[in-house]
C-alpha cells in the first residue's frame, strides 16, 4: 500500500509557534489567543492580512525548528514502513514567502524532517525520493492521484473533498485540536485505520 502524508499540522505541529514568534516580532498584544487560527483572526479583524501572510513565511522558513512532530507521528510512521508500507510526503508549500525574507521553504521542511528523524537516520519513514512539494493545491492531490496512494493523511478538508481528489484514495482527516466528524485526533488512530 501507498500511504500518502501532509506536512505542515499534520506532520509538524505548530502550536503555539505563531503565538510566539508573534508576539516576539511585537506585532500582537499578549491577550490574542495562542492557537494559529486565533492569531490570524486578530490581523484579519486589524486588517492587517498582509502582516499574517508576513508571520507564516516566518514560521515556515527560518522559525520551523520551533514546531514539534505530533505527539505518536514518528512512531506510527516507523511502525507503517516497518510493515511494508511505501510512505509518501505530499504538500502543498510555495518555494518562497509571497512576502518578507526569501527563505526556501522547501529546504527549510526537508531539514525539519532529517532534525526530526524523519529522514536520512536509521529507521526514517521517508527517503529523500519520496518529498513531493507542490506549489498549488491543484498539483497536490494531483500527485495523490499520480502517486496511487491508496490513503492520504491531511489536516485539511478541502484537500481531501478537492473535486479531483482519487475516487480509490481513502481520506484520513486529521484534526488533533478539535474532534471533527470523521476525523482522528491522534496519529496513533491511524493504525486502527490502516492495520
Amino acid at each position: 500500500m501507498i500511504i500518502g502524508i501532509d506536512f505542515d499540522n499534520t506532520i509538524a505541529d505548530y502550536t503555539g509557534v505563531f503565538y510566539d514568534v508573534a508576539l516576539e516580532l511585537g506585532w500582537i498584544p499578549e491577550s490574542v489567543g495562542q492557537s494559529k487560527s486565533e492569531v490570524k483572526a486578530y490581523f484579519i479583524e486589524q486588517n492587517n492580512e498582509p502582516k499574517w501572510t508576513e508571520l507564516q513565511g516566518i514560521v515556515y522558513g527560518k522559525e520551523i525548528n520551533r514546531a514539534r512532530p505530533y505527539e505518536g507521528c514518528l512512531d506510527t510512521l516507523r511502525q507503517l514502513k516497518a510493515k511494508g508500507q511505501e510512505l509518501v510526503l505530499i504538500s502543498h508549500k510555495t518555494r518562497y514567502p509571497i512576502i518578507g525574507e526569501k527563505v526556501n521553504f522547501h529546504e527549510a521542511a526537508t531539514n525539519w524532517l532529517k532534525c526530526n528523524h524523519f529522514l536520512s537516520s536509521e529507521g526514517a519513514p521517508f527517503s529523500s525520493s519520496a518529498l513531493f512539494y507542490n506549489e498549488q493545491l491543484d498539483l497536490k492531490v494531483s500527485k495523490i492521484a499520480e502517486l496511487k496512494c491508496d490513503f492520504f493523511i491531511d489536516d485539511l478538508q478541502k484537500v481531501l473533498e478537492h473535486p479531483a481528489f482519487p475516487n480509490n484514495c481513502k481520506p484520513i482527516f486529521f484534526s488533533p485540536h478539535q474532534k471533527e466528524e470523521n476525523s482522528i485526533s491522534h496519529w496513533k488512530e491511524v493504525t486502527d485505520i490502516i492495520c
